[in-house]
């Protein structure tokens, strides 16, 4: 080791003493697929080309360069041949600061080479930088200046009618070696979630996107790394959006974000143009008193802890007031981004206050009390009817609700809460009581659209659950909105169709090993046992879990490429997801299927740790457990991890 180190330091020195370096001292760069790297400087001379590399990543994770990196230039490769400060190939754990810096040496490159391209393999997490200047200069781009409209951008009342929505759009920049799909989330009020649509890019930037929608739709496009922003779209009309790589990736290097802008971030035309346009491109900080770091929730978990219910309604609304005497010094808005944020401050204050059964779990927490133990001389915390005054001046019963895109998520969180002032105590497999009347009493009305999406929310939520319509819940749909109940038939003709062709279905199995008499602590050994000698990929998952079914969808492709190898992909789910749900669901998931009792899932939980679902475990061929985390890891690391147990 001693003697590689040795001829490295003599490499670099040499390269120091040949001839005269030129140095580029921060150089720009056109557009990249990561904020991890940043250039501090970069030396060329006739015997190397020498890259100060700054890295910027998360604490405790890893970081890695391979040896098939290339600097691209005049269309010809330069390979990496030597590192400083970072193995190339191996894990670079980064330290508390969650920066590092080392040096990667090249070839050298042509004396009139002007622009390179910084490619760290070809995988699709591989960092990739484009455009690097070596001439001092800075990227042009050719983008449309957004005019300010005539009159101010106001908000277009929505009103509920199905139609198609269509996105154009172009990634200004684009580079082969970019990401071809990308996902776009809208969220849909109907099922209390987001649905994942799929862009696909062709190789000039530009894509085409047809959306089925019941409403103006808040969406979220992301992707690229680097490239995350929430618009709206309509239905029956077309959206277009062009994206502005460079300018996006400048602004958010720590070393170029000082230099000049290179344009507007994003140029919408079309359907709610104006609107679009005012959110994208001028950005501010945006008032908020919802937690954002690990260091807030542990200080709001010790706040509320030993709270009584209104001192904790107390507590977030004069977190809330905090937020909006900041909105109201805001300036440089439009008065419709100023309502747009007051609406988002309300519906925050509301979620908060609807969940005040987070106080007997912070209690929990703060004195490390587990969360199946009695608790003992303690008073748990019941709202009083009249702590719920707050509704009707944060909730608006008027479709402008539906322009925050986490109003499906408040509106289902409505339907689970206890109104009544005293405690509800569930049976085993009992349904939480239909509080619509409760919500009525403290609203003042049971008309509006408020009650027409909470009466549609409960009969898609059926559907969700792979439970048709009878006809007593179709005779309900008969009253709503023609919008919501065309939708709501549309979707139940869907599910009994989806039934009728998993009955034809295979590649899955159910219940391999009879579980039904084996004890919990020997039930996980059971289950695996007839696939010793594989790589077993074990899911921890719910029915009604949407980013269960999310990560679902990703790793579909992944198994593809393990059909025929010695690789088992295992589903075990626990009775609060619906046998009948769990029955019809598992047929488009193909592989091994185990739906095991509360008890048995509560022991796995203590085990191995599972706090939450989705979660994870990477079993190896002589049955150890040897990976496990709550929450999806990406596709490239679930390979990863297969293929280092596979080689074994």
């Amino acid at each position: 080791m001693k003697h590689i180190i040795s001829l490295l330091t003599l490499f670099l020195c040499c390269t120091s003493l040949h001839a005269q370096d030129r140095v580029v001292e921060q150089p720009a760069f056109e557009v990249r697929n990561t904020n991890t790297l940043e250039f501090q400087k970069i030396i060329l001379n006739d015997t190397a080309t020498i890259m100060y590399v700054d890295a910027y990543y998360r604490p405790k994770y890893w970081i890695k360069i391979v040896d098939e990196t290339t600097l691209e230039a005049n269309g010809k490769s330069y390979r990496i041949k030597a590192s400083d400060g970072i193995k190339l190939n191996e894990e670079f754990w980064m330290p508390e600061s969650g920066t590092a810096s080392f040096r990667l040496i090249f070839p050298p490159l042509p004396k009139d080479t002007k622009t390179i391209d910084f490619i760290e393999g070809n995988d699709k997490g591989a960092f990739k930088i484009w455009g690097i200047r070596l001439d001092g200069k800075t990227p042009t781009v050719d983008f449309p200046n957004v005019k300010k409209p005539e009159k101010a951008p106001v908000l277009e009342k929505p009103e509920l009618k199905s139609g198609i929505a269509t996105l154009n759009g172009k990634f200004i920049g684009y580079k082969p070696g970019m990401d071809e799909e990308l996902p776009i989330w809208v969220f849909n009020i109907l099922t209390a979630g987001a649905d994942q649509n799929t862009i696909n890019v062709k190789p000039d930037g530009s894509f085409k996107l047809e959306i089925p929608l019941l409403h103006i739709s808040n969406v979220v496009l992301s992707g690229n790394s680097v490239v995350h922003t929430r618009f709206y779209i309509k239905p029956g009309e077309t959206t277009s959006i062009e994206i502005n790589m460079p300018e996006i990736c400048r602004a958010q290097s720590k070393i170029q974000s000082s230099k000049p802008s290179l344009g507007n971030k994003f140029y919408f035309t079309g359907a709610l143009a104006d609107i679009n346009n005012d959110l994208a491109n001028n950005p501010v900080e945006e008032p908020s008193f919802s937690v954002r770091s690990q260091e807030e929730y542990d200080q709001m978990m010790k706040d509320i802890s030993t709270m009584t219910v209104d001192q904790y309604k107390t507590y977030w609304t004069e977190k809330y007031q905090k937020a909006v005497d900041q909105l109201n010094q805001l300036t440089g808005i439009s008065d419709a981004h100023r309502q747009l944020i007051a609406m988002k401050l309300k519906h925050e204050l509301a979620d908060q206050l609807l969940g005040y059964r987070a106080i007997e779990y912070a209690y929990r927490q703060t004195n490390k009390i587990p969360k199946d133990s009695v608790l003992v001389n303690y008073v748990k915390p019941i709202a009083t009817q009249d702590y719920f005054n707050f509704l009707p001046e944060l909730l608006s019963n008027d479709p402008y609700f539906i322009y925050n895109g986490n109003a499906a998520y408040l509106l289902r969180g409505l339907q689970f809460t206890n109104f009544t002032g005293k405690e509800i105590k569930l049976e085993k497999d009992e349904k939480f009581p239909d509080n619509t009347a409760d919500i009525a009493r403290i609203m003042g009305t049971d008309k509006g659209f408020l009650f027409d999406m909470l009466a549609a929310q409960k009969l898609a939520a059926s559907i969700s659950e792979f439970r048709p319509l009878d006809e007593q819940e179709l005779a309900k749909a008969n009253t709503l909105n023609p919008a919501l109940k065309e939708e709501l038939i549309k979707m139940n003709d869907k599910l009994k169709l989806t039934i009728e062709e998993n009955k034809k279905k295979s590649g899955y199995t159910v219940n391999r090993v009879n579980i039904a008499d084996i004890p919990s602590e020997e039930l996980f050994n059971a289950i695996t046992t007839p696939y010793r000698g594989k790589v077993v990929f074990v899911d921890f998952w719910a029915t009604w879990c949407g980013p269960c079914r999310m990560a679902m969808k990703e790793t579909e492709p992944v198994k593809k490429e393990y059909e025929g190898k010695d690789v088992v992909f295992l589903y075990l789910a626990a009775e609060n997801s619906p046998k009948g749900t769990w029955e019809q669901m598992i047929p488009d998931i193909k592989g091994e299927h185990y739906r095991v009792t509360a008890e048995q899932w509560e022991y796995w939980g203590k085990k191995f740790g599972i706090n939450g679902v989705p979660s994870y475990m990477v079993v190896a061929k002589d049955g150890t457990p040897v990976h496990f985390q709550v929450g999806f890891m990406g596709v490239d690391k679930m390979k990863e991890m297969i293929d280092k147990e596979l080689a074994k």
